[in-house]
């Protein structure tokens, strides 16, 4: 196979790159070259990736964090090999991951492909995606879609190989000379950069597929820890989201947020660190933030109890538990 650059960047938390790491030599072939680029980690947490891994990968940590399109545009840099792996460190490889995208690289000559990305160990969080472009009022829209979304994926699928418009940036293999010429990764924009980025290899004339015979699980809302509250708060400031927007809608001439309710996605997602523990950010503070919300769920739940009552009797009603198809007995 050929050899391959995989760059290493945190998304949203540090937390997870052990395990990153170690699926990632434990299901990939040795023709590989490694680099890992943080900004901002703890000391003792650059410590234990090196003392583990560092024999197999190179290091490159800078002192304040970094977005994803910085961390991979340095990994890109130091590269030797033409191909290179951007992917996340909350992605877990599966066998056979890179040989599949290295070898449809090669079929299709394409500058990107796309892995299946599962959110969950059997459920799809996108396949290859679509960008829908609209007007209203003289205003251009595009909205993102996300192929075969929660979807079940069991031991594969009927999924065939095909072009995409742009690629989820949680795991992607790229051609590194057009990516760095053409400022694939562009470090203004914090949210939304796939978007930017398959307009910009599609503006080139350069094709994007999806590879269905690889396959990678991104961990999706894995707890936060300590280490990790200052940086996810950092990453996803809805402030900073929304200068990466409006810099998005200036450089294309289309807004991507959805008509506005794209800031209501990120409320929910920022929901995973609450109030006390960005002001006081320790794992003590974590787990009281998770007692509290227990607490408030269980009183939520008393006073809408009327309500899931009426619901299940509707549901009696209308034969929902006398239903039988695709439903388990255990």
């Amino acid at each position: 196979m050929e050899r391959v650059t995989i760059i290493v960047d945190a998304r949203d938390r540090f937390s997870t790159t052990t395990k990153c790491l170690e699926t990632l030599f434990a299901n990939t072939p040795q023709a590989i070259d490694v680099i890992v680029v943080i900004g901002g980690a703890p000391e003792h947490l650059k410590r234990e990736w090196q003392t583990a891994f560092g024999n197999r990968a190179r290091f490159i940590f800078k002192d304040q964090f970094i977005n994803q399109p910085q961390a991979r545009n340095i990994g890109l840099r130091e590269a030797k090999t033409r191909l290179a792996v951007q992917i996340d460190n909350d992605n877990f490889v599966r066998p056979g991951w890179l040989e599949a995208l290295v070898r449809c690289q090669q079929e299709t000559n394409a500058v990107l492909v796309v892995p299946v990305i599962l959110e969950r160990p059997d459920r799809i969080h996108t396949a290859g995606n679509d960008l829908y472009i609209t007007k209203d009022q003289g205003k251009t829209h595009a909205y993102k879609h996300l192929r075969y979304f929660g979807m079940p994926y069991g031991e594969g699928a009927n999924m065939k190989r095909q072009r995409t418009d742009y690629s989820e940036l949680h795991c992607q293999l790229v051609v590194v000379e057009p990516t760095l010429r053409l400022g694939a990764n562009d470090e203004a924009i914090i949210e939304v950069g796939e978007v930017d980025q398959g307009l910009t290899f599609a503006k080139a004339g350069y094709e994007m597929w999806f590879e269905p015979a690889s396959v990678v699980h991104y961990a999706l809302r894995c707890p936060v820890e300590a280490d990790d509250i200052r940086f996810f708060a950092w990453r996803w400031d809805l402030r900073r989201v929304d200068e990466g927007y409006r810099y998005f809608e200036r450089k294309w001439g289309m807004d991507v947020s959805e008509h506005g309710t794209f800031r209501d996605w990120l409320v929910r997602y920022n929901a995973q660190i609450g109030l006390l523990p960005r002001l006081w950010p320790t794992a003590a503070a974590i787990k009281l933030d998770q007692k509290l919300g227990e607490l408030r769920e269980r009183v939520t739940d008393l006073m809408l109890f009327p309500k899931y009552r009426f619901q299940r009797l509707r549901k009696r009603q209308l034969g929902y538990y006398d239903w039988t198809a695709g439903v388990s007995k255990s």
